[in-house]
């Protein structure tokens, strides 16, 4: 019983203070920014070749570039990620 009325105190004072924020508060924590700028990332996969690094291949996903770098790795090659922001 006695959690019941603390979880619903915290949720009125979460409520409340959601309420109050201020526009550039939500602005800055919307998530809508964070997907803008991650539109403008490329992973580039580079692998050791004679001493120097040469791109395998550029991926929009981290996912795709960690995949790719396990497949060279497993068949005996020296690689990495490079991220790449766009500047604009």
């Amino acid at each position: 019983m006695i959690r019941k009325i603390i979880l619903s105190a915290v949720i009125a004072t979460a409520t409340v203070a959601g309420l109050t924020a201020t526009p550039s508060t939500v602005e800055a924590a919307s998530p809508g920014t964070f997907d803008r700028d991650r539109h403008r990332v490329r992973f580039e996969v580079q692998v050791r070749h004679r001493g120097h690094w040469d791109t395998y291949g550029t991926y929009r996903d981290r996912d795709e570039a960690r995949r790719v770098v396990r497949m060279l790795e497993r068949q005996g090659k020296d690689a990495r990620i490079e991220v790449e922001r766009d500047r604009w």
